[in-house]
């Protein structure tokens, strides 16, 4: 009776320092959900966003479909959380240095120092029928989404291959004017250099659904044949992200 009372409360004790995630699910009001991310596809270009990693690193590709070059104008290009603007370019220069002592015998001459400087271009061009990438943002660097108002409490079996319980899932859902969670990608495009022809892409992206739930539901998965072990696996949403809890 005793070992049964003790395996009840190290089961409790086990459920409660199980280590929570937030998982955003993002939408946006210009593209729409395919299998490799949010994406926008018409005759000029393709332009897909994919946030599948921990806290939310955008990844933007950009593919041209014409038969002339695109350009992206970096310098009035932004990412904005809430009216606050992040731009894509800064007219500075990346220095990278590295440095030695040059010994001789016992003596030391004067360091030498040697590296590179670099500047990104402001401007983008993609040649006809090409792609760009890019990875310059994430949406939720510090800290959780805070979470309001009511959830659904959703139950999936256990990946756990010791349990054989339901997992609890807290899910939120959110219309695009209720949501904790809200940010901007703005573009600027145009099929010549000179951007006579410029256009512009802003979409607005929010998180339409959290769930919270063990992180091991998500980012841990059975293997093995008669030895069963858990191995990390990686996070596959393209349209959304996971954030971790702190510990309770």
């Amino acid at each position: 009776m005793k070992s049964l009372s003790f395996l009840f409360v190290l089961c409790v004790l086990l459920t409660s320092c199980t280590p929570k995630i937030q998982v955003v699910t993002l939408r946006g009001s210009n593209v729409h959900p395919d299998k490799e991310g949010l994406s926008i596809d018409n005759d000029t270009l393709t332009l897909r966003y994919d946030f599948a990693s921990e806290r939310g690193l955008m990844h933007l590709t950009l593919i041209n479909k014409l038969n002339k070059p695109l350009y992206v104008d970096w310098k009035r290009s932004s990412f904005i959380i809430g009216q606050d603007k992040i731009d894509y370019w800064y007219d500075v220069a990346e220095v990278n240095l590295t440095g030695s002592l040059l010994r001789y015998n016992r003596y030391v001459s004067s360091p030498t120092l040697s590296g590179t400087i670099t500047k990104t271009d402001p401007v983008a061009f993609i040649p006809p029928q090409t792609k760009l990438e890019k990875q310059q943002f994430v949406v939720v660097p510090a800290g959780t989404v805070h979470l309001s108002g009511q959830f659904k409490t959703e139950h999936e079996p256990a990946k756990s291959p010791y349990s054989k319980k339901m997992v609890d899932v807290n899910v939120y859902a959110y219309t695009p004017d209720q949501s904790p969670l809200t940010f901007r990608n703005f573009l600027t495009l145009s099929t010549d250099r000179d951007f006579k022809t410029e256009f512009f892409i802003d979409t607005k992206f929010w998180a339409s659904t959290v769930k919270v739930l063990p992180r091991d539901h998500v980012l841990t998965t059975r293997a093995g044949g008669e030895n069963i072990y858990t191995v990390e696996i990686p996070f596959k949403q393209p349209d959304g992200f996971y954030v971790p809890l702190p510990a309770q």
